[in-house]
This record gives structure tokens, C-alpha cells and sequence, in this order.
């Protein structure tokens, strides 16, 4: 904390310190290797020697003590154990462990929450780990409607037949999921976010719900149920509201319902979609056509901001807009959670053992909320809290207008390393289009939907309504058919921007809404998080207890906001069965879809005002942006605990780009980035003991279009990725590429080589898969796979094993350590298309009856680290109930005593489920029942070996 100023993020002193900190890295990268030296310079830099009492002098040296340190740990490696003894001292030559672990985890068990961690029915704490499932669920399945697909533009597009779509068929086809599956949980993973959204259950109409959609959901957790092993919590996802926004989630008649028209959404400026007529429909996959990320712009236009708005705040800030008697703002609360009750209770009353026996641990709230205008400082500037800034970037007072019709001049911003960039002015006309429903169109959807409106005025802007602006609508409508210069005259001189705090000031419009011994004096997200989103999370987990007492209740805040204060809260919100769910996104990679080795920025910092400039909170060297990433997980991660109290905290989202670089890895189909970066986060979430399911897996993805969503490709698999050499019968292979002509293809088809389901067309992928896999395979082609394998000279590991030894998981690979070693050194996908595969499977600690202390993978030395602790009951439960570790083939194809470290103990192998079983011997060792004693297990892959030592694993069963 400053001493002149208490820390306030943009006095003079913090911008000091700020660049004092960027200063210091740049000394550290210089070489500088001494805390004195750094200290000192710290110290002059800044010139707190010109503080003028000892006492301010003091508090500086203990800024600059903590800064200095806190940018010195960011450029430190990790630190290893020391006492770690070689199994192979310990077992000499066929003394090899015995038996079948009877502890092996293939089933789910109960959860319940113990000081903060999961533990199963048996007392072992629980790791989940996991992926969501699926990004298809965005899309309907009839009519396939990917985001680039038609013209947002044309008001008789088939987009806008949103009452008549399913979502039949997602996440995927039935014959299909066991193997979708089976595949997710032979990466390790034991973890499920099933995705669902409110169009796929109330599309129709208000009170409408799709029967078929709940009967195909119950029938794919069924199949979940039968592959085993899987955890799945529910997920009501949305993306910037709605389709009809340029995202997912809600039914089209919730736009209709606040009073919008949604075919006039696009014209207006209202949301930009990737489906605009704007975007040349062939290049809707280029970002020089569709800019990365422009999808996120929508959060801050009109049609957004208004839905949340009204979703939220309704009752305060348009106590007048009722449907049926009920306010706009309950209206919609109620059927979003009425949708969502339909499907729990079937899932209730219909899979009563999956609930019972732990495989459906509950359901999450609302998919990234966002809190509208609730809060807004000045409705005619962009806030300084808005770091997204990407395309035409209109204030809120510039939507209002374009709403109505009226041309306005914006800036338009670019994303730069140092934060949004204004690189021009554009003029945004809808050309006297409104957004607003006219007096037909709202007296048609009332009749169709079966509303009795109250509070709108047909063709009218609901702000102008209430008095925040106005203008002269008979004036104004003299000007359609007038020069585009005159109407922006119109706009920027004759319409009045009357309350430009209205969304900021007044808590007392919210009377009621929150307790009494609670006070506000300004309304700003602080206070829409611990009154509007806590008032949403009471409702949303009455209605899921009321179905299911002892389901978990999964809260999602606002993205990198920091989450209501709840810990002590005499109502007990969150209880024994709540997990806190936050989300993280790097934004460097996220904006640039690409992985800077060099530097890197604090995200979280940036959002949390730490620095006075985004620059400041630039970071330089791999080892360094690791850290830094490990950091804000551990700051997310304490933030969680110290607001909602001590319960487990599951990260439900993160995930990197895979159409790094402009697509190169399509080309050379080389994963090198992609790897780094998710290795990257793998590392941060098992050092901040987080619990974590990624973004994501989508059955559909492709090359040219991603995840088939806004040009958004996060999927871990792809077909477009798989091996055909491995994957097909060689010689059907051959006679399949003899007959086939290489033209470019773009139809999507499913084609079965061999019984393996492969898409795109045929011809298309094999033609794709000789481009940039021929210097890679293109011999196996003409060579049984077995005859590759005997050409590897003797000191490859597979000389400590036989051929059938060497066959690893079919899922991953068909072949044996060579083919596994080419895959790691050239960052190729698995045979099976899994991308980034190195990063994606690792080894990590799934269940112990201890405290993980510290867990660490290095993903170059294949080297896994783990330390739990034992306080004295714990270890002598370690005697018989074992940590687990996930331990893949895939990096660990062979493993002998001589490969494993550990403080104490021994270990059995479950080569079937690829789990090693690391028991405790308290034999030799004595502690006091209220200490804590730590040890540690260390897992190498390249310690020489000799051909006497026993073999624990070869790569097969």
C-alpha cells in the first residue's frame, strides 16, 4: 500500500511504482542478482529517499521489498524436493509389486466438502478435471445455423425462424457419444460440464419446452453413466445473450418480449454478427474479414446491454415494462427458471441412481453474466473500465440513437500490446432503421405469444420513455429521405442527453433488494454483484434444492470481477454443498490468437486497476508469463475464498486458441504454441489447486471453420487433426487414394475408413493429411506399421519391451514409442486428433487422502513432482487407501523403479486405467498426531536405465 496516498491506483505514486516495477524486470532480465542491488534500485528510482518522515520512508522500503519480491518470484523456476530416494535402490531385480490396486478410480462416489476440498464417500479429496461438452450445443441442429452461415441483414432470412429449430442431436448423435466419451476420459479427464442453453428448451414460446431436447439429454447421460468415471455438472450457457446477439443461449422471443425486433438488430448497430451482410460470406473465416474477438464488441451495444439491463434490474430502472401483469425483469427470471427446472426434473425423477451415486454432482448458474447498464458511470463516454475496445466502438448514448434510426460518428479502436488503440472515425447509419417494434409487429408477437403488454410504446426507444434522452420524432421523421450529413447534424445537435448518470446514482430505486445493515452510496458493479447477482443466485438455487436437496450449486460471478461477499452473511447463501466457479481467459492470446514467448501482461492485474497503464503490467520470458499466470490463479483462487468462505474452487473455463498464428499449425500440423500455452495453464491450475474442466471439446470442429462459432476454434480434438495412416487399414488406404481425384472439396460429409468416422469428405482429408503429414508417415503408407517398429535401434525404450508391450491406448495412438516420440518432438496431434496433445494428457494427482502441497509437470523433461501432506490420521489411512496419479502412456510408455522418487513408500500400477498407486509405509516413521509431515513422489521418463531393472509399465496392458 502507498504510504502517501493508501493505494489509490492512479496517484502518482503507484505510477511510479508501477514503472518502477517494469524497470526491475528489465534489471532482472539485465542480470541484476542481488535483492540489494534490486532493492536499492527500487529505492532511487522511485525516490522514496524524498519522503519527508522516517515513518514514510519505512513504509516505502516495505513497498519496495514487496514489489521487488513479488517481481523476483516471477522470474524464479521450480523449486524441487529434496530426500527423494530411487525405487530401484529399494527393489532390486524381480522384485516387482503384485497384484490388481484394489483402489483404482473407474466409478464416481458422493462428493461432499471437507475444509474447503472435495472428498468422496471414502475420505479421499478429489480432484475433477475436466472439459466442456460440447460447443456444438451453441447451434441448433435443424437448421444447421453455424454463425457465418445466411444474412443477418435480410429480414426474411432463414436465421430468424427462431421458434421453429432443434438442438436434437447435441452435443452429438447417439451412436456416436459413447466413443465422444471414452475419448474424454481416456485423456485422463473425469469431469464433465455438460452444456446446455435456454433455446434448446423453450425455442417455441414462453412456457413451450421441447420434450424431444430433455428425452435426447437423458439418453446421452445414460451413455455417460455406462462408460463410468465421468463427473457431470450442468451448464445453462450463454454468450452475449442470445444467437440473435451474435452469441448463444436465449430463445429468440425473450428479444421480442424486452420490446426489440431482431431482424433490425444487425442494421441498427444493435449487435454485430458474424452472419452480417457486411462480412463477404467466402471470407467469413478470415480475421482481415471478421476481425478475432469482434464477437465480444457486443456486450457494450444495445441489444445486449438492454437484455441484461432488463434481466437484472428490470424492476428498478423500468418499473413499468410488465408482461401479464409481471414486470419485464420477473418475466424473464421466471421462465429462465422454469426452462431450466423442466430439465432437472427429469433428470430427477428419471435418473435417480446417477444422482445417488455421485455421477451428476449439480447445476451452475447463468454462463458468464453480465451486469447491462447496471452501474454505468456516464451514458455518453466510454468508461475507462472498458479495456475491450474492438471494431466501431459507440457510447451508450450513440446506441441509443442508432436505435432510433439516426446516423453517429464513433471511433473505432484496434487491440495493441499496450491496450486499445483508436485508429480512425466511422459513421454507423441504420438509414432510419429501428430496432424497436412497431405497432404491428409488437400487436402480432403479443397475439402469437400470448402477452398482454404493458409499459412500451410501439416504435419507441424505453429510454427515451422513462426520460434519459430525447429528440423530436416528428422532426426527425422528416429527415429519412435528407443527405446523410443532415441527419447527423440531427443527431448530434437535437437530441438531448437528459440523465447521463441515471444507471449510476440512486440505490434507493433498488429498495428492498437488499438488507438493511447494508449500505450504498453509489450504484457500480460492486453493488450490482452483491444485490443483483446474489438476488439472481437465490433464486436459482431455491429452484435447484427444491429438486434435489443435496445436489451441488455451482456460482459463476461476473468474468475476472472480484465475487460478492458472502462468507459471513447471516442468510447462509453458501453452504457445505457450493462450489465457486470463476473463469479465465489470457487476454493476450485471446486478442492476438497467438503465444508470445517473449512477453505476456497481467490480465488480472490490468482488470483489477493495479496499474495506472496496461503496460505496466507487462511480464518478460516464458518462465516469468508461467508464473504470472500461476499468480492470478492463486490471487483468483484466495479472492473466492475470502468472499464466499472456505469451499472448493472449480475454474469451469479456460483455454487457448488453436488457430494460433493465422492457421499455421493447419499447414505444418505442428502444435508447438498450442502447446506451450496450455501447458502454461495446465501449470497454473495444479499449482493453485484448482479444480478445473476446460473450453473445449466440439465434435464438429474443422480447419477452415473452427468451432464453427464466430470463428472461435478452442476444441481439443478435431477429425481435421486425425492420423489416417494410423487410423485406416493401409491397403484399403491405398486403393481409397488411387481412386480419388485431389480437388478441393468443401462439403461436409461422415465417411467411415475402416470403421473409423472421419470428417470432412474423404477426399478433402486425405488430401489435407498428405500435405503436411507425408514427411511424417507417408512411409507407412506403403509399410505395415510392425515393420517400422523393428527399425528402431536398441537404445530406443522399446528395447525394454515387446511389440505387444508397446501398444498404447487406442484412443491416443495404435503405434509404440516411436511413433509416441516423433509426436512429442515435432508437437504433432495424437493419431486420434488430439491437439496439443503434450499439454492436453499429463500426469497429475487425481485422489489422495492427504493435502496436495505442490504439483508440477515439466513438459520438456517429463518430469512429474508431486507433495501431499499428512497430518498423523492421514498417514496411517496412506498405509492402505493410496494417492492416486493419473499416469499416461502417452508420456510414459515404459517406466521402470529406477524412473520413481519418493520420500517414503511404494507403488503399484493400474496399467489398465493408467493410475500408479502410491502408498505410504509408516513403518519406519513416527510423528506427532497434531504435526503435519509432507513427502513427495518424483515421476522421471529419461533416467538411464539398464535392461536388469524390473519394469512397472510398458505402454500396453
Amino acid at each position: 500500500m502507498c504510504c502517501m496516498c493508501g493505494g489509490h491506483p492512479r496517484c502518482s505514486c503507484i505510477q511510479s511504482h508501477s514503472i518502477t516495477a517494469l524497470l526491475i524486470t528489465l534489471k532482472i532480465k539485465e542480470g541484476s542478482n542481488t535483492s540489494f542491488e534490486i532493492a536499492t534500485y527500487f529505492i532511487l528510482s522511485s525516490r522514496t529517499y524524498m519522503y519527508s518522515s522516517i515513518e514514510s520512508l519505512l513504509a516505502g522500503a516495505r513497498l519496495a521489498h514487496e514489489v521487488v519480491a513479488e517481481r523476483i518470484n516471477l522470474y524464479k523456476g521450480p523449486s524441487h524436493a529434496g530426500g527423494a530416494k530411487c525405487l530401484a535402490k529399494q527393489f532390486g531385480p524381480g522384485q516387482v509389486p503384485d497384484g490388481v490396486p484394489e483402489n483404482s478410480i473407474t466409478k464416481c462416489l458422493p462428493l461432499t466438502v471437507e475444509d474447503g476440498e472435495l472428498v468422496d464417500v471414502q475420505g479421499r479429496r478429489v480432484v475433477l478435471k475436466g472439459i466442456n461438452v460440447d460447443a456444438a450445443m451453441k447451434l441448433p441442429v435443424k437448421p444447421f445455423m453455424p454463425s457465418y452461415l445466411g444474412d443477418a441483414s435480410k429480414a426474411d432470412d432463414l436465421f430468424y425462424d427462431g421458434d421453429n429449430v432443434s438442438f436434437v442431436g447435441r452435443p452429438f448423435p447417439l451412436e456416436e457419444a459413447e466413443e465422444h466419451f471414452r475419448r474424454i476420459k481416456s485423456w485422463g479427464f473425469n469431469t464433465i460440464r455438460y452444456l446446455v442453453t435456454w433455446e434448446a428448451l423453450e425455442h417455441e414460446g414462453p412456457g413451450k419446452y421441447d420434450e424431444e431436447f430433455v428425452d435426447y439429454t437423458i439418453e446421452v447421460l445414460r451413455i455417460i453413466h455406462r462408460v463410468g468415471g465421468l463427473y457431470v455438472f450442468f451448464d445453462c450457457h450463454q454468450d452475449v445473450w442470445s444467437r440473435f446477439c451474435g452469441g448463444s443461449g436465449a430463445p429468440m422471443w425473450t428479444l421480442f418480449a424486452a420490446g426489440l425486433q431482431p431482424k433490425r438488430i444487425s442494421v441498427t448497430g444493435a449487435s454485430v454478427l458474424h452472419s452480417d451482410g457486411q462480412f463477404d460470406e467466402k471470407l467469413r473465416s478470415e480475421s482481415s474479414c471478421y476481425p478475432k474477438m469482434l464477437w465480444t464488441s457486443n456486450y457494450k451495444r444495445l441489444a445486449l446491454f438492454t437484455m441484461f439491463t432488463l434481466f437484472f434490474a428490470g424492476e428498478a430502472y423500468f418499473p413499468n415494462l410488465k408482461i401479464n401483469g409481471t414486470n419485464i425483469q420477473h418475466y424473464l427470471q421466471e421462465h429462465h427458471f422454469n426452462a431450466l427446472s423442466y430439465l432437472w426434473l427429469a433428470v430427477v425423477k428419471r435418473l435417480p441412481l446417477l444422482l445417488a451415486n455421485g455421477t451428476i454432482l449439480g447445476f451452475e448458474l447463468l454462463n458468464e453474466p453480465n451486469q447491462g447498464l447496471v452501474g454505468h458511470p456516464n451514458l455518453d463516454k466510454i468508461p475507462d473500465c472498458q479495456h475491450l475496445r474492438i471494431g466501431t466502438t459507440p457510447t451508450v448514448f450513440d446506441c441509443l440513437k442508432l436505435g432510433v434510426g439516426l446516423p453517429v460518428e464513433v471511433d473505432v479502436y484496434k487491440i495493441a500490446i499496450t491496450g486499445p488503440q483508436k485508429c480512425g472515425r466511422q459513421i454507423m447509419d441504420p438509414k432510419g432503421a429501428r430496432v424497436w417494434l412497431s405497432a404491428q409487429e409488437m400487436m402480432d408477437c403479443d397475439e402469437h405469444y400470448g402477452w398482454k403488454r404493458s409499459g412500451w410504446l410501439p416504435d419507441t426507444c424505453i429510454y427515451s420513455q422513462i426520460g434519459i434522452w430525447n429528440y423530436n420524432d416528428e422532426r426527425m421523421a422528416l429527415l429519412d429521405t435528407t443527405s446523410q450529413e443532415r441527419r447527423l447534424a440531427f443527431a448530434s445537435n437535437e437530441c438531448q442527453l437528459l440523465k447521463p448518470t441515471f444507471f449510476n446514482d440512486s440505490p434507493k430505486r433498488f429498495k428492498g433488494c437488499y438488507r438493511q445493515d447494508q449500505d450504498y452510496d453509489v450504484v457500480d458493479t460492486n453493488f450490482f454483484v452483491n444485490v443483483c447477482f446474489v438476488n439472481f443466485y437465490l433464486g436459482f438455487k431455491k429452484m435447484i434444492r427444491a429438486l434435489a436437496p443435496d445436489a451441488f450449486v455451482l456460482i459463476q460471478p461476473l468474468v475476472l470481477v472480484i465475487p460478492p461477499n458472502l462468507r459471513d452473511d447471516p442468510r447462509g447463501i453458501i453452504d457445505k454443498k457450493t462450489i465457486y466457479c470463476p473463469h479465465y481467459y489470457d487476454g493476450m492470446s485471446l486478442m492476438f490468437k497467438t503465444w508470445n514467448y517473449r512477453f505476456n501482461v497481467d490480465t488480472l492485474g490490468i482488470m483489477r486497476d493495479r496499474y495506472s497503464n496496461p503496460l505496466f503490467g507487462i511480464v518478460l520470458g516464458e518462465t516469468a508469463i508461467r508464473n504470472c499466470i500461476k499468480k492470478q490463479f492463486c490471487d483468483i483462487t484466495k479472492e473466492g475464498k475470502n468472499m464466499l468462505g472456505d469451499i472448493p474452487v472449480l475454474m469451469s473455463e479456460t483455454g487457448m486458441p488453436f488457430d494460433m498464428n493465422n492457421k499455421r499449425s493447419y499447414n505444418n500440423g505442428r502444435f508447438r504454441c498450442q502447446t506451450s500455452a496450455l501447458d502454461a495453464l495446465a501449470n497454473a491450475l495444479e499449482g493453485s489447486d484448482m479444480h478445473h474442466t476446460y473450453w473445449c471439446y466440439a465434435s464438429i470442429n474443422g480447419h477452415k471453420w473452427g468451432d464453427h462459432w464466430n470463428n472461435e476454434d478452442f476444441s481439443f480434438w478435431s477429425s481435421d487433426d486425425r492420423d489416417v495412416a494410423a487410423l485406416c487399414d493401409t491397403q484399403d488406404l491405398l486403393k481409397k487414394v488411387e481412386a480419388l481425384s485431389f480437388k478441393t472439396s468443401s462439403t461436409f460429409s461422415r465417411e467411415s475408413y475402416g470403421g473409423s468416422r472421419i470428417s470432412p469428405s474423404s477426399r478433402q482429408l486425405v488430401k489435407n493429411r498428405l500435405l503436411y503429414h507425408k514427411k511424417r508417415f507417408l512411409s507407412s503408407i506403403f509399410c505395415p506399421t510392425d515393420l517400422i517398429e523393428t527399425q528402431e535401434s536398441e537404445s530406443d525404450a522399446s528395447s525394454f519391451c515387446s511389440d505387444d508391450a508397446t501398444e498404447t491406448t487406442s484412443m491416443i495412438s495404435n503405434h509404440g514409442p516411436r511413433r509416441m516420440k516423433e509426436h512429442h518432438k515435432s508437437f504433432y496431434a495424437s493419431p486420434d486428433g488430439v491437439r496439443a496433445v503434450n499439454a492436453v494428457i499429463r500426469p497429475y494427482i487425481m485422489t489422495s487422502p492427504g493435502v496436495r502441497k505442490n504439483s508440477n509437470f515439466d513438459i520438456k523433461e517429463t518430469v512429474f513432482e508431486l507433495t501431499v501432506g499428512f497430518d498423523f490420521q492421514q498417514a496411517s489411512v496412506a498405509q492402505t487407501r493410496p494417492t492416486i496419479i493419473f499416469l499416461p502412456k502417452w508420456h510414459y510408455p515404459i517406466l521402470t523403479y529406477n524412473n520413481v522418487d519418493v520420500t517414503n513408500g511404494f507403488v503399484q500400477l493400474d496399467s489398465e486405467n493408467e493410475q500408479l498407486h502410491w502408498f505410504l509405509d509408516m513403518s519406519s516413521e513416527r510423528h506427532e498426531p497434531n504435526t503435519v509431515v509432507e513427502h513427495t513422489i518424483i515421476i522421471r521418463r529419461h533416467r538411464l536405465q539398464k535392461r536388469s531393472d524390473p519394469p512397472i509399465i510398458c505402454g500396453g496392458q
